[in-house]
């Protein structure tokens, strides 16, 4: 846990220049439209290595479209890194807070994002951004919108790009569709995968996205009936990604081959372009 009795404010303006200066660097600060809504004017108690954020007046935030697991095989320091850089820029600084759900989840958390406020923190994005474009956590579209999650994909492919953080650690490379080998141990886990989707299939209420060469073994992604609506409603159907090369995240499990059980259109990239989004902005 990282708490403001460690860190004073001058360093946490310091360190909100820093980031300023990695955002700017990035081309990432710009106006954001994730800022809009009601913003609360808060301030950080404390940070822990899940990259959740303690509020002095109680609440504990989840910052929305932000994965901060790791794989089995990656280095548990990277963590720890991550939460000292976010106590460095979040605490002892003021903060906004937009929340995007109020209803705490069974961890007592709200989703919500938040922003450096003040001045010097004009046109910053918010730290769920910041923390993707250091290499320091992976995009979770679960609880985002489509215009926040363009945001973070963005900064995600720049950190991948420039082998920032995580990106520098082969247990968190992006996974071969058309190489099965490549998932090898690592059922159970959160995974990003790239192929070309061969075909499509339904069995059981459910479509498969045939990802690879196709055929017994090779990847595919899993969508129930309402995910599959859900592509359909945004004027991508399963048969129209067919010849298409994808970037999917989500959990993976290996019954009968690498099947990649995805959270619905968001989860899912075209390399050259992130797929549109069901949700409507909140």
């Amino acid at each position: 846990m990282f708490s403001t009795k460690r860190l004073n404010e001058k360093r946490s303006l310091g360190a909100a220049l820093a980031l300023a200066w990695l955002l700017c660097a990035s081309g990432a600060a710009a106006a954001d439209p994730c800022r809009a809504g009601a913003a609360q004017s808060v301030q950080a108690a404390a940070v822990n290595a899940r990259l959740e954020v303690s509020l002095d007046d109680g609440r504990l935030v989840r910052l929305a479209g932000l994965e901060a697991t790791h794989p089995a095989g990656g280095d548990p320091s990277r963590l720890s890194l991550a939460g000292a850089d976010l106590g460095q820029w979040a605490l002892g600084a003021p903060l906004e807070l937009i929340v995007l759900r109020a209803q705490d989840d069974r961890w007592g958390r709200l989703g919500g994002r938040l922003f450096l406020a003040g001045a010097e923190a004009a046109g910053l994005p918010s730290l769920a951004q910041a923390l993707v474009e250091a290499g320091h956590a992976r995009v979770d579209p679960a609880g985002e919108v489509r215009a926040c999650l363009e945001a973070l994909y963005g900064a995600e492919a720049r950190a991948r790009a420039a082998g920032r953080g995580l990106w520098a650690d082969p247990a968190y490379a992006i996974l071969d569709a058309s190489d099965p080998e490549s998932f090898s141990g690592r059922v159970g886990e959160v995974v990003i995968a790239q192929g070309l989707v061969a075909s499509f299939g339904a069995s059981r209420g459910r479509t498969y996205l045939n990802l690879g060469p196709g055929g017994r073994g090779s990847a595919s992604l899993s969508l129930s009936r309402t995910q599959a609506r859900a592509f359909e409603r945004i004027g991508q159907t399963p048969a129209a990604l067919v010849g298409r090369t994808i970037r999917a995240r989500g959990l993976l499990d290996m019954r009968p081959g690498p099947r990649i059980q995805i959270a619905g259109p968001e989860s899912v990239e075209l390399v050259d372009g992130i797929l549109a989004s069901p949700r409507r902005p909140r």
